[in-house]
């Protein structure tokens, strides 16, 4: 693998760099995912329909890295894309997809300079998971209990173009970034999309870490026909984050608020998001974790067609993120594509086990609830609700080592009545449950 790696970086850096000293500090990471999966009324709530699907997604990820000069290193990422094999539009060699490796990161790394550490070029950014903000391998399609199921899989919001810097002294680390995340033709350039930001954390004590952080995303519209940029948006979040351990409980919490104004609708941003959970370990016949989430972002009160905030009074009222990969449940988050808490109020209860008999393995299970936090009614036959329903996640997890897991799950997501009349735009539509079933193979190097 050394060796495949030491050669893709060689023909992408070749008359550039002597391969002498490319692969001097030569270090290299990686991924290999195979997940196999099938489902069962995934496009509706119907039996009847007999919508039945199973494919089989695989990942790969290829990090290389190496020094470059003093202080200066360089980072390639090769990522094989996550394809469905035997549908007409998964991988053929035609497209360049079953053959071929894409270099989604490619940057340099600063160290130390004016204080600061840099990091330039295309790069991921955020963290897997994270509310507000990810750019990168995403915890979609499936992810469930306290990371004993994640398959990373791409959203196509890959990666961003630009610039990020940190800064630590003590216990306190401030972080930022500026750059593109969407970039237009070349015909028409001046409809980018970028986004800046700025985040402290400070290292209170042990039951308190404290975070807070605003980004504000630009949104550049077509200035051919709309030469005044009259309809460019705007979009801030700001928020506060807190973590720690408090009497043996693990918690976190997120509070964040939008700002703005979005030029073509005349509107300002004006949502809100709230998102709390904590977990508590103990051993007992083994090691149990157990684990509570809450999260509710704001609806639209205003909009009573599709609560997509399009009303009349001046103020989008729903929270929304940057590019969040919050994405609870293996079929509301994964096979369903959810992802974010605009107009979500939504809990869930879980918990893991470690069994004693066998060390490796580790049991898991979460129950969860979504409703709306603001009502909605279809487009065409009024169909209101404000519910959406339940799911329920188990899986198993055998850890053969560090680096290889096999997993193995089963999802069955029950939708409200009114829900489910509401998302077939109908008074007659069925509320049959949605199931999921799968395996994957996981093996870090």
């Amino acid at each position: 693998m050394k060796k495949v790696i030491g050669i893709l970086a060689l023909l992408v850096f070749a008359g550039n760099i002597a391969s002498a000293e490319l692969l001097k500090d030569f270090k290299y990471d990686g991924k290999i995912i195979v997940n196999g999966y099938a489902t069962s009324n995934d496009q509706d709530e119907d039996s009847d329909a007999a919508d039945k699907t199973s494919d089989v997604d695989s990942f790969v990820i290829l990090n290389a890295g190496f020094n470059l000069t003093e202080d200066v290193d360089a980072v390639v990422s090769a990522v094989k894309c996550s394809q469905q094999y035997g549908r007409a539009t998964g991988e053929t060699v035609a497209a360049g997809t079953a053959d071929g490796f894409l270099m989604e990161q490619a940057y340099l790394n600063l160290k130390g300079v004016l204080g600061i550490d840099h990091k330039l070029g295309r790069q991921y950014y955020g963290e897997e998971g994270d509310l507000i903000v990810r750019y990168g391998t995403s915890m979609s399609n499936f992810d469930t209990t306290a990371g004993v199921l994640t398959v990373n899989q791409f959203t196509g919001a890959i990666g961003v173009d630009g610039w990020t810097g940190w800064y630590g002294k003590d216990k306190l680390t401030i972080h930022a970034i500026a750059a593109k995340n969407a970039a237009n033709s070349v015909a028409n350039p001046n409809t980018d999309q970028d986004l800046v930001g700025v985040v402290a954390n400070y290292d209170l004590m042990e039951p308190l870490k404290i975070t807070a952080f605003i980004y504000e995303q630009k949104n550049y519209q077509d200035a051919v026909a709309l030469p005044a940029h009259n309809a460019d948006k705007t979009m801030d979040v700001v928020g506060v984050k807190g973590t720690g351990k408090f009497l043996g409980f693990d918690y976190y919490g997120i509070l964040a608020k939008n700002y703005g104004h979005d030029h073509g609708s005349d509107q300002n941003y004006t949502g809100t998001g709230f998102l709390a959970g904590a977990k508590y370990d103990i051993e007992l016949v083994g090691k149990w974790t157990f684990m509570g989430e809450m999260a509710r972002g704001s609806g639209d009160k205003e909009d009573n067609t599709m609560n997509t905030a399009a009303d009349d009074n001046n103020k989008n009222n729903m929270f929304t993120e940057i590019a969040s990969d919050y994405r609870p449940g293996l079929i509301w988050g994964g096979v369903k594509g959810n992802n974010g808490i605009g107009n979500l109020t939504a809990w869930n209860l879980g918990a893991t086990w470690n069994t004693p008999m066998f060390e490796k393995l580790t049991l898991a299970g979460k129950l969860y609830h979504f409703g709306m936090t603001e009502k909605a009614v279809s487009a065409v036959n009024a169909q209101e609700t404000d519910t959406i329903g339940n799911e329920l996640d188990v899986c198993a997890m055998w850890q053969h080592n560090e680096n290889v897991a096999l997993k193995a799950y089963y999802a069955a997501f029950m939708p409200a009545g009114k829900y489910a009349k509401y998302a077939a735009d109908s008074a007659t539509a069925k509320d049959d449950m949605t199931t999921l079933i799968g395996a994957a193979l996981s093996v870090k190097f």
